[in-house]
């Protein structure tokens, strides 16, 4: 059989066209992935729990929409995954940990119920780390069982990489969604902080907690974006019946490569294909300004980690209290870091946060994006760690968009990617810088192939 001609290899932008051309069906769909789950999760684990009957029922149903003309919007038909710090109606919600009890959602997080109601199909929930931190989930890496998929939206990153959704939810505060997506070699997107609502989510840090995406495909992360967001220039609920159009890539003018910390911190790798990047990039008449990060990124991870720690101590505090031992190591030692954070260091570190953010702001104010590795390397081969944030962190720190494409295959058979950055509330225009890239890089491989 060939499995390249599975509906589940399809992008969220095709398998959305067949739909609605009669040439595939939601079912069939669904069915697909979920004979991918059946047949690689038991050595992947990205899933803990696959919602078999309401998929199918849900798709059965938006098949009987379809025969009737009746769309639910640009997602109808398309499955996805729900990260497990996210409610999903009647599913429970583990957050990756036994330091609380599992609860049955009484309703969907709203970033849910905006994918329900543009036709999306939730096939189950995804793992996490334990409440998105750094201890090591028990999923792997589809491209090589022996690498980490980084964290913490593990399960996402790695279903979608491996065909078993068309596309997930995750969350980063630090670096959950931009290092998941570059060591799975799919397409991670993260809007401006507070760009798609959050309720019904579990939070890990009140000031950095920002909703993502995973997809295999820039125009793919665009239609999710315009579903998921708080302000919707397009109201496709009014067009739910037309599929709209394909995002318009467009080629820069001006690219910040991003030197210092970063270059020093990555592996060889990582800036060899980074620098493969900005001569393909130059080479089709992009400026590539070389320039230092401002004064106010030393000391800024620090920073971050104030504010997390602190954060996440305070939402924690009496389940902490009740049973320590009921955390994982990281996370018990974040919590009692958090706990010891004087109320100066956190006023100081919001202080510094704000003139980071306004630093990097006017830095950004004259360029299209900047480029910069979106970790140190390759996924490591290690299980026990999900890799550094601290390529992501500052921009999660800022709120500012940022997008993770894939390059191309490491020697050791792992994926390498570009993090490209943008302004606040420019996402149109990352998304479209992002799409003019991958075609020029036109990275189209697969686990397993």
């Amino acid at each position: 059989m060939n499995t390249q001609s599975e509906p589940r290899n399809l992008t969220v932008y095709r398998a959305a066209e067949k739909l609605r051309r009669g040439e595939l069906t939601a079912e069939a769909l669904a069915t697909s992935c979920m004979e991918r789950i059946q047949a690689r999760d038991e050595e992947l684990q990205a899933w803990v729990h696959v919602d078999v009957d309401g998929a199918l029922k849900a798709a059965r149903h938006l098949d009987r929409e379809a025969r009737e003309q009746r769309w639910h919007g640009p997602l109808h038909g398309i499955p996805v995954g729900i990260k497990d710090i996210i409610d999903v109606e009647g599913l429970e919600t583990r957050g990756g940990t036994e330091a609380y009890p599992a609860r049955i959602a009484e309703a969907d997080a709203e970033a849910v119920d905006r994918l329900r109601k543009a036709g999306a199909v939730v096939l189950g929930k995804t793992v996490t780390t334990p409440l998105a931190y750094l201890d090591a989930p028990p999923t792997h890496n589809p491209w090589n069982l022996a690498h980490t998929p980084g964290g913490s939206s593990s399960g996402s990153a790695a279903a979608v990489a491996d065909r078993m959704c068309m596309a997930a939810l995750g969350t980063q505060t630090g670096g959950s969604v931009l290092r998941p997506a570059a060591f799975n070699g799919i397409v991670g997107f993260k809007p401006t902080y507070a760009g798609i609502p959050m309720a019904g989510i579990i939070p890990a840090a009140w000031q950095f907690d920002t909703l993502g995406t995973f997809t295999r495909r820039v125009e793919d992360a665009q239609l999710l974006w315009h579903v998921l967001r708080w302000e919707r220039p397009v109201d496709w609920q009014a067009t739910r019946n037309k599929l709209p159009p394909a995002a318009v890539p467009r080629a820069p003018s001006r690219v910040w490569r991003v030197r210092g910390f970063f270059e020093k911190e990555a592996e060889p790798e990582a800036v060899a294909a980074l620098d493969e990047v900005l001569s393909r990039m130059a080479k089709h008449g992009v400026e590539i300004v070389e320039g230092p990060l401002p004064e106010s990124f030393t000391g800024i991870h620090d920073a971050h980690i104030a504010i997390l720690s602190s954060e996440t101590a305070a939402f924690n505090l009496r389940a902490y209290e009740r049973d320590a031992s009921a955390f994982p190591p990281k996370l018990s030692m974040l919590i009692r870091d958090g706990l010891n954070v004087p109320a100066v260091r956190y006023v100081e570190a919001r202080r510094q946060r704000l003139l980071f953010q306004a630093e990097i702001d006017a830095l950004l104010a004259g360029v299209d994006v900047a480029a910069m590795p979106p970790a140190a390397g390759p996924a490591p081969r290690d299980l026990t760690t999900t890799g550094s944030a601290s390529f992501n962190s500052p921009w999660s720190l800022c709120g500012v968009p940022t997008i993770s494409i894939p390059v191309r295959l490491s020697e050791g058979g792992v994926p390498l990617g570009v993090q490209l950055i943008a302004r606040e509330d420019h996402e149109e225009a990352l998304l479209s810088v992002a799409g003019w890239l991958e075609s020029l890089i036109n990275f189209n491989q697969a686990p397993g192939e």
